[in-house]
C-alpha cells in the first residue's frame, strides 16, 4: 500500500512526520510524495493561527481529491484542539490527535478494518507518558534530531500549545546520552536537540537536572561534532545555561530566543514574564562570550492592545539588536485562549503593515549578518549534494551555503564564503582544501 504526507506547521511537527514514515516504511507500506495517488493520506496539522487551520482543512480536501477511494487521517495540533471542526470536513475519514502519531500505524490499520471510530483521540492532558521522536534516517547521515522534551505549561495569554502539547515531561538523562551515542555510532555528526518547551528540560525530575547540566554532558560524548538546541525561552538562558553553550565549541553557535514583543505592556499581556530589558540583556551576554552567534528570534503584531507606540517599540528594539533572522507573525485570536476575550484588536489592514515592516527589517539584518562573513571560513556539514556538482551544506552559525563540489552528506568542510543573496537560502561558498 502506499502512503503520503503532508504537513503544516512548526519543526516539531515535520519531525513528527518524518517519524512516521519511518514507521509506516516499516510495516511495508511505500512512501510517496503528496500529490500522488495513495491509499493513505496523513496531513500533520498545525493551528497556530487561523490560518493554519484553513490551510489544514485544505490539504484534507486536497487529498480526498487525489484518490477518492483513500483514508484521509488527520493528525496533529488542529485536531487535538479542535476535533469539533475537523469533523465538520466531510473528507476526514479518520481524525486523530498528537499523542495517537506515536502508534499511527497501528490505529490507520485498525480504522481500516473498520473497528475504531471516525474520531479517535485520548487527549494529550491524559497521557503521562514520554514518546520519543529520536529519526535516525534523517537528511541522509548528517543531521539527527532527538527530541528531549515534551508538553508545555506556560499559558502564554494568546497560546493554545498547552492545550495541543499537554503536560511536561522529560526523556531520562541516562537515556538521552544513550541515544546520542547510538546516533553519533551511526555516523550522524549533528546532533539536534529539540521539544516543545526545550528550556523546561528537567523541570518534572525532581530538580536533579536541567538543560545547562544536560548540554554539558552530551559535550562531552566522543566523536560528537555538533550539538545544536532548538528554541529556549528569554528567561531560561540562565547564568549556568550561558556557562554552557558558549564554553564548548561542539555546541552550534544560533541561538533562537523568542521576543514576541519588545513592549513591556504587551508583553505582560502575553503573560510572557520577561521584560524587553532582561531579553536584551541575555542576548549581550551570549554575543559577548560568542560574538558570531546567530541570534533568530519570533515577533507578534497585531496583539490587541498593540497601538502604534507599542509597535514602535518593538520595532525600535528590533533595529537595535544585532538579530541574524526573525520569524514575524500576525496575531491570530484562538478559541479557548485568554487572549480571544480581548476586545482592543488590531484591523486586519494594521497587523499585515506592521508585518511587513518587521519583515523588511528581517531580510535587512539577516542580509547584514551573512555579510559579515564573507571572504571568511566557516566550518560547515554537508547535507544534501545536487545536480551540477554542488551541495548544500550548513555552518555552525546557521548560514545555508551552496558549495561549489559535489561532497557526500554527513561531510564536514572548511568553507570560505564568497557571496551572499536577499534570500537566506543563497549563500556561495568555496570549499578550502
Amino acid at each position: 500500500m502506499k502512503v503520503a504526507f503532508y504537513t503544516l506547521g512548526c519543526k516539531m511537527n515535520y519531525h513528527e512526520t518524518a517519524y512516521m514514515e519511518e514507521a509506516f516504511k516499516e510495516r511495508g507500506y511505500e512512501v510517496v510524495p503528496f500529490g500522488e495517488k495513495a491509499d493513505v493520506y496523513v496531513i500533520n496539522t498545525c493551528t497556530v493561527t487561523s490560518v493554519a487551520d484553513a490551510k489544514s482543512r485544505k490539504a484534507v480536501r486536497k487529498a480526498k481529491s487525489l484518490n477518492p477511494n483513500s483514508l484521509v487521517v488527520v493528525s496533529g495540533c488542529y485536531s487535538e484542539v479542535y476535533p469539533e471542526e475537523v469533523e465538520k470536513v466531510r473528507e476526514a475519514d479518520f481524525i486523530t490527535g498528537n499523542a495517537e502519531k506515536f502508534r499511527i500505524v497501528d490505529l490507520v490499520e485498525r480504522r481500516l478494518r473498520g473497528e475504531l471510530p471516525r474520531t479517535f483521540i485520548r487527549g494529550v492532558w491524559k497521557e503521562r507518558r514520554f514518546y520519543p521522536l529520536t529519526l535516525r534516517h534523517y537528511e541522509g547521515r548528517s543531521r539527527a534530531f532527538l527530541k528531549v522534551q515534551q508538553g508545555c505549561e506556560l499559558f502564554c495569554s494568546y497560546c493554545v500549545i498547552p492545550k495541543a502539547r499537554g503536560r511536561m515531561l522529560s526523556l531520562s538523562p541516562k537515556e538521552v546520552l544513550s541515544q546520542v551515542k547510538e546516533l553519533v555510532d551511526l555516523g550522524y555528526k549533528e546532533i539536534v536537540l529539540t521539544g516543545t518547551h526545550l528550556g523546561g528540560y528537567g523541570l518534572d525530575l525532581n530538580g536533579e537536572w536541567n538543560l545547562a547540566k544536560l548540554v554539558k554532558e552530551i559535550v562531552k560524548v566522543p566523536n560528537l561534532y555538533r550539538l545544536r538546541l532548538s528554541s529556549i525561552e528569554p528567561l531560561e538562558f540562565t547564568p549556568e545555561l550561558i556557562d554552557a553553550i558558549t564554553s564548548s565549541e561542539k555546541v552550534a553557535p544560533h541561538f533562537h530566543i523568542p521576543l514576541q514583543s519588545a513592549s513591556r505592556k504587551v508583553l505582560e499581556r502575553m503573560r510572557r514574564r520577561y521584560s524587553p530589558a532582561d531579553y536584551e540583556r541575555v542576548v549581550r551576554e551570549i554575543l559577548k562570550r560568542r560574538p558570531d552567534a546567530a541570534i533568530g528570534t519570533d515577533v507578534m503584531v497585531g496583539f490587541p492592545g498593540e497601538g502604534r507606540e507599542e509597535f514602535k517599540e518593538t520595532e525600535a528594539f528590533v533595529k537595535e539588536l544585532p538579530f541574524s533572522y526573525l520569524h514575524v507573525f500576525p496575531y491570530s485570536p484562538r478559541p479557548g485562549t485568554v487572549a480571544y476575550t480581548f476586545k482592543d484588536s488590531v484591523s486586519p489592514n494594521e497587523k499585515k503593515m506592521r508585518a511587513k515592516a518587521l519583515r523588511e527589517i528581517g531580510k535587512a539584518k539577516s542580509l547584514e549578518y551573512r555579510k559579515r562573513f564573507i571572504g571568511k571560513e566557516l566550518d560547515c556539514l554537508v547535507l544534501s549534494e545536487l545536480k551540477g556538482e554542488k551541495s548544500v551544506a550548513i555552518s555552525g552559525n546557521y548560514i545555508n551555503l551552496i558549495l561549489d563540489k559535489n561532497l557526500p552528506s554527513g561531510s564536514v568542510v572548511k568553507v570560505k564564503l564568497e557571496e551572499v543573496k536577499e534570500k537566506r537560502e543563497e549563500n556561495y561558498g568555496k570549499v578550502v582544501g
